[in-house]
Parts: structure tokens; sequence; C-alpha cells
């Protein structure tokens, strides 16, 4: 019956030909790349020969799975990885993943981290590595410093002085033996077994696609950030730009030094230079504000004298559905409304319906032909989040309490823009603001080091722990450049609170110290000083690389 079995299993990978189990001898023979699997040749399969070959696929050697986990980062297990098919008598296969399995007695517990933006940085920071090995798992292996993205679409700063490597914020990552970077998205979390299930980020360089792991925690931090919001209006995703990460700035600077180059091309009518170099903002909160600014800035010294030909054909427009910077002062809305408009941005208050290829159609039917559009209208949970069997707060994020916690699931803990607090704990959703998930990420980290000394590490073992004072944010201000130099600075604790409101070249000065103090390594800050300097003497780099 093993016999059939595994040749009808067999038969329905390779599509009906025993032949093809040379291309899918890893499936059924176990083992590093060393190992011959007799099935690989059609000669080992014959009417009257040895069948003695079977008997091998059973004697597998799992010391490597019996193992604390693996030994090295994944990207350069993969060549060793092993993947094993367990015989079923139904027809579906159960595989068991490779994996980086329970901590043991006498080993330090095991935190395990799902991303790698603001909280889950600062988190990852200040984790006394002492108590505890850390995993951390995310799909990039940097942190963008998001309120300096803006600067990089036009060249005001070079990309990698807004990304720090996570191995430099938590050495650990690199260079301790049992903690980890994996570059992986997470598709599930297990409760019971105090698992996650992971699929690696590749570009066909391994042996299997797609390459799936999980890895066992004692506590999970899940801090998986969020995706921009697109309220389901049709051409977003296809037709936008987005300005969450640098590879989406690097996108929108080749776009726009496409669009000018493409425009002194002879023969390019005046109605196509327009739409070509017409740049539109969906969203006028801080980031779409800033971009604006910065767009402003770059066509006013820079557009005007390098691309002389086509100068008078670019312009910029933001769209927003209320008021920009609904959350500022009133006065430093006016502030930012007169200030734009000066600077040549055009400002215009309708809903978009649809997203065309080359127009935007508004709800009063007005279309609006474009060359590039930057899409920033806030952020919303990912799919992954949504898909979470986890309590949910109002808005859909991971429900927590006051001490960040996910109820009713031993060992899991939510922050930064996946997280919000339940409804019963009486407290509002905050926004998703950089300073919010980074004092949250400061928060967690002072708890978990807190009972990790009274060994509250391992899994179930922190229930009887006093977690202490509860979670309270206290909003520091806002800030944001509106370019030439202004910025506004709105040092308010509530919206509707009384307090310091600043706009102008001093706003300005405040708002590059107090972001340049905020970048995470004195390498990085001096990236942006020289950066900003160079800018300020030979203006900004036009090159469009890629």
């Amino acid at each position: 019956m093993a016999l059939a079995r595994i040749a009808r299993n067999g038969l329905r990978r390779s599509g009906g030909t025993i032949g093809s189990y040379t291309s899918d001898k890893d499936i059924l023979c176990e083992g590093v790349s060393a190992y011959k699997c007799p099935l690989a040749s059609p000669q080992n399969v014959t009417a009257g020969g040895n069948m003695s070959f079977l008997s091998s696929i059973r004697k597998v050697d799992h010391v490597s799975f019996r193992s604390r986990g693996i030994s090295v980062t994944p990207q350069y297990q993969f060549a060793q990885a092993q993947r094993i098919v367990e015989e079923s008598d139904s027809e579906n296969e159960n595989p068991r993943y490779p994996s980086l399995e329970a901590t043991k007695p006498g080993e330090k517990p095991r935190v395990v981290v799902l991303g790698t933006g603001w909280a889950a940085c600062r988190f990852l920071k200040g984790l006394d590595t002492r108590i505890y090995d850390v995993v951390c798992i995310s799909p990039r292996n940097h942190m963008v410093f998001t309120p300096l993205l803006a600067s990089t679409c036009v060249g005001t700063l070079e990309f990698r002085s807004v990304a720090e490597p996570v191995s430099q914020i938590q050495s650990a990552l690199s260079k301790d033996p049992n903690s980890y970077f994996y570059l992986a998205s997470c598709t599930g979390i297990n409760k019971d077994k105090h698992e996650v299930y992971c699929e690696t980020v590749s570009d066909g360089g391994l042996p299997h696609e797609p390459y799936k792991f999980k890895v066992a925690y004692d506590k999970l931090v899940i801090a998986a950030g969020a995706e921009p919001l697109t309220f389901g209006i049709m051409g977003v995703k296809e037709h936008a730009f987005f300005l969450r990460e640098v590879y989406h700035a690097q996108e929108i600077r080749r776009k726009l030094l496409l669009n000018l180059m493409l425009c002194e091309n002879p023969g390019v009518s005046e109605e196509e230079k327009e739409r070509l170099l017409h740049c539109v903002v969906i969203g006028g909160g801080p980031t779409g504000v800033e971009f604006s600014g910065e767009l402003s800035d770059f066509i006013i010294r820079d557009v005007r004298q390098r691309y002389t030909h086509v100068k008078n054909y670019i312009r910029v427009t933001l769209i927003e559905a209320n008021e920009i910077l609904s959350s500022f002062d009133v006065g430093l809305r006016q502030y930012a409304t007169k200030h734009l408009t000066k600077c040549g941005v055009r400002l215009v208050r309708g809903v978009v319906r649809e997203v065309h290829q080359e127009k935007i159609v508004l709800s009063d039917g007005s279309d609006v032909p474009y060359g590039l559009l930057v899409w920033s209208t806030g952020v919303g949970p990912s799919e992954f989040v949504k898909a979470l069997n986890l309590p949910k707060s109002p808005g859909g994020r991971i429900g927590v309490d006051e001490w960040l916690r996910v109820p009713s699931v031993e060992d899991i803990f939510a922050l930064g823009d996946c997280a919000g607090f339940l409804e019963q704990t009486g407290r509002p959703v905050l926004p998703a603001l950089a300073q919010v998930a980074e004092r949250e990420g400061k928060y967690l980290v002072e708890l978990f080091n807190k009972i990790g000394k009274q060994n509250g590490g391992k899994a179930f073992s922190a229930k009887d722990i006093p977690l202490g004072d509860p979670f309270v944010y206290k909003h520091l201000g806002s800030m944001a450049s509106v370019g030439r130099y202004k910025a506004l600075v709105d040092l308010r604790q509530s919206k509707d609170a009384k307090g310091v409101s600043l706009a102008g070249f001093i706003s300005w000065f405040i708002w590059r110290s107090a972001y340049l103090t905020r970048v995470v390594s004195w390498r990085n800050r001096f990236y942006v000083a020289v950066n900003w300097a160079t800018t300020l003497v030979f203006g900004r780099d036009n090159s469009r690389i890629g």
C-alpha cells in the first residue's frame, strides 16, 4: 500500500509521468544536496527491477529538525534546506516545514518580532539580549526614516540616508549564535503551538519556490505596519505611486525625471507636455503636503535652471477632500495654504472617483490629466492583519489592552500602525504616527526587560508577574515642511488644546534640527547633514539611474 501511495502521489505531482521525478527528487528524498535520490533516473523504476531503493525514503536523518534550530540565517541555509512530505492515507499531503524549534530548558527565551518599522526597531534597539534571544522577520532588512522620505524623491537626500539596516539597530541579529534576521513575510500564526509560519522573499534563487519555514516563539511581538488606504477606488493600485518605502521614492524619482526628459524630445505636442509634467498629489496630510512642498522647491530651484525648454509646463496639484493638515492649528493651515499657493502648488478640494492611466476622474465628473500621480491618503490594516484570527479594535487593527497585550491569547503583543486599543479599554485608537509607534516600542521593551529579569520570558510563564503601569501616550506635537525654507510646528497635545504654534523659517530650522536628532544612527545623521549642505551649495542631483 505504501508503494502504491508513493507512486500515486508522484504521478499526481508530475502530471502522470514517473520520469518527471527527476525534477522533484528533492521532495521525496530528504537531506542535503550530498544525498543522491534513487528516483532521479527512470532506469531505477522497471517492471522487474529491484525495489529496495524505496526503503531509503524512510531512512531519513532528522537530526537537523530535532536540533534547536537553523544555525545560520535562511538566506545562507537555503541550499541545504530540507522539505519533508508525510505519507498519508488521504490524497492530501501535509508538509513539515524546516523550523527553528522551541527553546529548551536552560536556554534563553526567544522573542520573535514581525516587522522593521518604527515600533519594531525601537523595541529591538532596547531589548536586553543578555536575557532574550531575538528573531526578527520582515520582508525588508532596514528601517525607513519616513519623515524625510519625501526629500529623497527629488534628490534633496540620498536614499541610503533614510534607511537604517536592522542589524545595526540590534547587533545581536548578526552576532549572537541564537538570534537571527529572516528576510521573509509572516503568513500565519499558530497561537496554541506558539509558532509563526513564514514565506521567504526571493527572486527565483532558491531550490523551492515559494520557500516556507516556521519559527517557534516564547513571546511574539507583531509590529507589521499598515498599508496605504485606497478606499476601493478603481485604478489606484495600478496607476498611482505610494510613498511608504524607499523603493516607492525611487520609483517616483525615476518617473519624474523620465517625464522631464521625454518632454524635451522633438515632436512632443504642447498638450502632451502639459500632461506629462502635471504632478498630482492626492491627500492633504503631512506626507502629501511635504511632498508637494519638496516638489515645488525642486521646480523653482532646479527644473527652471536645468530644464529650461520645458520649465513652463511643469506644475503641481494637491487634491484633498477636506482641509489640508486637518490636525494642525487653524492659523498654521492658513499659512500652509498661502505658502503652497505662492510656490505654485494648485490646491483643489475634491474626491477622486476613478483613476485611469493618464487621467483622474473626480466626483463632480471633471477630468484631471496627469503624468505623475502620488497617493497619500493615510493607512489602514494590511491583508495579513485582516486575516489573523485575533481580536480587532475599531478600524480593523489588532486589538490590544492597556499593556499592549493581545487579550485571550498568551504571549502575543502588538504595537505600531497594526495595533489599536480595544473598545472595552475605553481608550481611542491612536493615530498611525511615527512618534506613537516609537513610544509604544519604548514602553514594550521596558516591560519585556522587566518580566525577563523576573524569569517571565518563557512561554506561559508571565501570568503572575505584575506588569506595572499601563501604556499612556502623550502627544508631543506635529511638524511639517512646506518647502522654500518654511515649516510648521504645532506643539499642542491635542487638536482642541492650546499650545505653541509656529510657522516660517524658525519652524523650518526647528523641523530640521528635530529630525536630524531623531535619525537612528550617527552614520545616517552624518549622511543627512552632508546631503543638506551639498544640496544647498550645488543644488539637487538630477541623474536618472535605473
